[in-house]
């Protein structure tokens, strides 16, 4: 079944299920006289005496034990939750087993909505994964380099106004406005807060560091909830501001340990030494290049002087990336 915009990490919860009774007047003076019985001696206080004269168990307004299921949000997440559950289970077969939880869950009423809102829930599911209504938002960190580039990976702007349209047509077709609001307005702040970075990015008007900055700076207002799926560019951000503060080694080895710990500054301190002995390669292959270029060979000698120098210095998987470098930047 499709999974919608938001990304979630899915955490497998067994859902407690309580035994359905019916309760009886007989019960309550039972449960009642047995409270009685466990009374504290004369010297008890009125709140005590009180505490212990309540009913073990309450009736709610339909005379059953059981909580009434209401709307609340979070309610999609334990759908979710309730299908990854029964994964390799059919669409029918699920929805079956959420009515027996909820009969034993609910009262008896409400247990037969919970049941109605699940099922129109896995129908919903089922329709957007046959339609074009899934958005694929992606924020990217440059895995070549340390220097941060947020951007969404082949998404226009226009594409996801009009994707973002299609499927809220489709959840109304199957839920009322407040089953929606419970059901999926927490997704739709989410989607409006990536739409406005998207925006930014398209924002021809903007440098690539003015973009950065008021993405991240959206980034960094979110709360501690919000902000957790995008902790790992956030921390990266601020190593990379660090690396471009601080310019010898040991100072950006110390700064990173104080923020993030040693293991993290022993990674970063590997990774931009073996980034700043690639990058003196390369120069000096840039160099070699202008020296032939600059000596009057013929053009076949000079390609086959520059192949050499490839086949000598560098791996077949490093002339790739070196390729790739010099045809970039000339």
């Amino acid at each position: 079944m499709g999974g919608g915009v938001a990304l979630f990490f899915v955490l497998v919860v067994i859902i407690s299920i309580s035994e359905s009774q019916n309760v009886g007047d007989g019960e309550i003076r039972e449960n009642r006289q047995l409270s009685t019985s466990a009374l504290p001696n004369k010297e008890a206080t009125e709140t005590e005496i009180k505490k212990a004269l309540q009913p073990v168990k309450k009736l709610n307004d339909h005379g059953s034990k059981l909580p009434v299921f209401t709307l609340y949000f979070g309610v999609k997440d334990n759908f979710d939750r309730f299908i990854f559950a029964n994964k390799g289970a059919s669409d029918s077969e699920v929805t079956e087993r959420f009515a027996v939880n909820a009969n034993n869950m609910y009262e008896i009423r409400s247990a037969i909505y919970a049941a109605d809102v699940f099922t129109r829930y896995v129908e919903y599911k089922v329709a957007l994964a046959t339609t074009d209504a899934e958005i694929e938002k992606v924020l990217t960190v440059s895995k070549e380099s340390t220097v941060t580039d947020v951007t969404y990976a082949g998404i226009s702007l226009s594409d996801v106004e009009q994707k973002l349209a299609t499927r809220d047509k489709l959840r109304l077709s199957y839920f009322s406005q407040q089953e929606y609001e419970y059901l999926f307005s927490a997704d739709t702040a989410i989607d409006a807060r990536a739409l406005a970075r998207l925006a930014i990015a398209n924002d021809r008007g903007l440098s690539r560091e003015q973009k950065r900055n008021e993405i991240f700076g959206q980034l960094n207002a979110l709360d501690k909830q919000a902000k957790a799926a995008f902790q790992p560019t956030l921390n990266m951000e601020k190593i990379n501001q660090l690396k471009q503060k601080l310019v010898d080694s040991e100072s950006r080895y110390h700064a990173i340990a104080a923020e993030f710990g040693h293991q993290t500054a022993e990674r970063f301190s590997a990774l931009w030494e073996a980034q700043a002995l690639w990058q003196q390669r390369v120069d000096a292959y840039r160099k070699y290049q202008q020296l032939i270029s600059a000596s009057g060979m013929k053009e076949d000698a000079r390609q086959d002087a520059l192949s050499t120098y490839r086949h000598t210095h560098f791996s077949k998987t490093e002339q790739k990336r070196l390729r790739v470098l010099i045809d970039a930047n000339p």
